[in-house]
């Protein structure tokens, strides 16, 4: 097993970004569509299912991240301050989920929902933004670097 380096994330890390950013795009592609078509509405107990998975895969994930902090590759304030950022709303979101399903959740977890995927947007758009400035950071998530 890879460990993460300055240079590069380890396989620790890319098995659950890659498994999470998979999840995630199942997560927001079902809600989007039980909200389009509520015909639809049989995807909720996969959806949910899954938002116990990413629970349970992001408690992993913050916590190798806390105990790798000082193997990770290096980045900037603000990259660090957006990957956090994304953390807690990994925490947050399935939390509000099961909040929501008791009774206590609202309208909460589908704010911070969206606010997950836009936070995911940018991210994805930031990767594309240092690619065209000839600054690949992808390949340290791809084990490449």
């Amino acid at each position: 097993m890879k460990p993460d380096t300055l240079q590069s994330y380890g396989s620790t890390i890319r098995f659950l970004h890659w498994t999470m950013a998979a999840c995630y795009l199942f997560m927001f592609a079902t809600a989007i569509a039980w909200n389009i078509d509520e015909n639809l509405k049989f995807l909720i107990n996969p959806h949910k299912a899954v938002g116990i998975l990413l629970l349970i895969l992001s408690v992993w994930r913050v916590g190798r991240g806390i105990r790798q902090h000082k193997n990770r590759p290096t980045n900037t304030a603000v990259t660090k301050l957006g990957h956090w950022a994304m953390y807690a709303l990994m925490l947050a979101v399935p939390a509000a989920g099961i909040a929501r399903q008791i009774g206590n959740g609202g309208e909460i977890h589908g704010t911070l929902a969206f606010s997950l995927l836009f936070l995911s947007l940018g991210h994805i758009g930031m990767v594309a933004y240092h690619h065209i400035k000839g600054e690949s950071v992808l390949p340290r998530m791809l084990g490449k670097s």
